[in-house]
């Protein structure tokens, strides 16, 4: 997977709710060329949130879904200035989402990357970094995790 760059990436996601957010994602992986269909991956996003929250807790959320219509493994990075309610594992909101795209046959890079992204999430800076730094060392912060 290639670097993250500030195209992979959008710091003034205009959300109020969940939904929002994912479709807003879906969106941006479209643009990105990632998936062939925004409506599909959105959907799936949903679907995987109803299987169980992917609010991880410190206000990150890292939704995720793979299917077909992935045409490129990737991640994207957003950021609302309000919190969404996620029914995170914590109960509380989130501003802060990481974006796991992966095609059917990519299971590996899916689990691999969410489990990576996952193990930085309980460490006060890096959190620290992703709610509040700027969008190039986020960027960077996250490119040292998965590239």
């Amino acid at each position: 997977m290639d670097k993250l760059t500030e195209k992979d990436a959008n710091f003034q996601l205009k959300a109020n709710t969940q939904k929002e957010v994912l479709q807003q994602l879906a969106e941006l992986a479209f643009e990105r060329g990632k998936v062939a269909d925004a409506q599909t991956f959105y959907q799936e996003l949903c679907k995987r949130e109803e299987e169980s929250t992917t609010g991880f807790g410190n206000g990150v959320a890292i939704p995720h879904a793979r299917h077909s219509i992935v045409k490129e493994a990737g991640v994207l990075v957003a950021r609302t200035q309000n919190e969404i309610e996620w029914q995170a594992m914590d109960d509380e909101p989130v501003n802060v989402f990481i974006c796991l795209i992966a095609p059917d046959d990519q299971n590996d890079f899916h689990l691999k990357t969410l489990s990576k992204i996952s193990r930085r999430l309980i460490h006060d800076d890096f959190i620290d970094t992703l709610k509040h730094a700027s969008q190039p060392e986020v960027l960077d912060a996250i490119n040292q995790i998965i590239v």
